[in-house]
């Protein structure tokens, strides 16, 4: 049932807004509303908040407070190995006998081939490994320039007795060192990843050192910690 409006003569009647829609129209209850039109293809959503400057042309938008800035990974925590734990060599001391030393000095390498004399696990540097070599190589050099001064330069008795002493002392160096030299030799190979037996194929003829020198050149590997020892 239809009302009729009341006064249709008059110019200031307001219009019914539960009036009947005519077929086919959709009814609209905001009238008096002003409709906003939809944002356009590709225009961003979202408007910046009260007090937020745009970014610029070409640069990425600030992340929000406490955010990390994205593309970028997250830092490890204080305390965390960046490395993981695989064992992957990090230079420094480690404070400790059963772990090997990288970046070690000369010093220190001669002084850590005598603390670990005849230890045959565990692993060695090359640092520990080729400074060592290096001070082993001084030293017999030293001694056999002595020899040679007593004996050729010197001459008569009192240079055969000088070239004497310093043999003997050139003697009893090479077997104090011999053992802690093949044992560092060990260790080096354990650290490269081998087992410390692989040092015997240095006394197969010919190819036999040049094998072992190259082995012995080999980087650190993570598996060698196999070879370490808690003691």
């Amino acid at each position: 049932m239809t009302y009729p409006p009341q006064n249709p003569g008059d110019p200031n009647a307001q219009p019914d807004p539960f009036g009947q829609t005519q077929f086919g129209q959709t009814p609209n209850f905001d009238k008096g509303q002003p409709q906003t039109p939809p944002p356009a293809y590709g225009a961003p959503q979202g408007q910046p908040q009260y007090g937020q400057q745009p970014p610029a042309y070409g640069q990425p938008p600030q992340p929000e407070f406490g955010q990390q800035p994205g593309g970028y990974a997250p830092q490890p925590q204080y305390g965390q190995n960046p490395y993981g734990a695989a064992g992957v060599p990090q230079s420094g001391d480690p404070g400790t006998l059963n772990l090997p030393w990288y970046g070690i000095g000369f010093a220190d390498a001669a002084r850590r081939v005598f603390q670990k004399y005849a230890r045959f696990d565990g692993r060695a540097s090359r640092g520990e490994y080729w400074w060592w070599v290096l001070a082993n190589f001084a030293v017999v050099a030293v001694l056999y320039i002595l020899v040679l001064i007593g004996i050729v330069g010197i001459g008569g008795t009192v240079g055969d007795a000088l070239g004497g002493i310093v043999a003997l002392l050139l003697l009893v160096w090479s077997l104090g060192v011999l053992v802690p030299t093949i044992a560092v030799a060990v260790r080096r190979l354990h650290d490269a990843g081998y087992s410390g037996w692989m040092y015997l194929i240095g006394f197969v003829p010919v190819v036999g050192g040049i094998a072992l020198i190259v082995f012995l050149c080999m980087d650190s590997k993570p598996e060698g910690a196999r070879f370490d020892e808690n003691r």
